[in-house]
């Protein structure tokens, strides 16, 4: 078994693990830029779903619980003075207009980076033109010049 042939294999068997059926040819780039793609897009719900800490306490963010934070956050805009919600592993509580309030807006801006990260990274694989190239995204390598450009304007988050 050649050296390239086991890292052929555990990298397929790291996809597998992920949920990501592997391309059958490593050279050719379309079936690799689907396999990025799709790796780039686990780790953005990944990163969203394991949500945001607001005051010492850790929110997630799967569909779930977006959904929850709307409609209470819709409540709040109404006018509500308090909704009921958790942080994760505790009890139900009322929270405030304000808490609630920066909450939504934590769990907002964090969705918005992420989502706006992958959105960059997708673009990125779109104008690889290589599997060289895309290997670099894979390992997260290069993404450094999307930095300046994810954190401006969320200041104000």
């Amino acid at each position: 078994m050649s050296l390239q042939h086991r890292k052929d294999s555990v990298r397929e068997l790291r996809l597998k693990q992920q949920g990501i059926t592997p391309p059958k040819d490593w050279n050719n780039v379309e079936q690799v830029r689907d396999v990025v793609k799709q790796q780039i897009g686990a780790a953005c719900s990944a990163a969203i779903y394991a949500g945001v800490e607001v005051g010492g306490a850790r929110y997630s963010l799967t569909e779930h619980d977006q959904t929850e934070l709307m409609a209470q956050n819709a409540a709040i805009a109404a006018g509500a003075q308090a909704v009921p919600y958790h942080a994760d592993g505790e009890l139900c509580r009322m929270y405030t207009a304000a808490e609630f309030s920066a909450l939504a807006q934590a769990a907002t801006a964090h969705k918005l980076y992420q989502t706006t990260y992958y959105n960059h990274l997708a673009a990125w694989v779109r104008r690889c033109g290589t599997a060289e190239e895309l290997a670099r995204i894979c390992t997260g390598k290069g993404a450094e010049e999307y930095l300046p450009i994810l954190t401006e304007g969320f200041e104000r988050y």
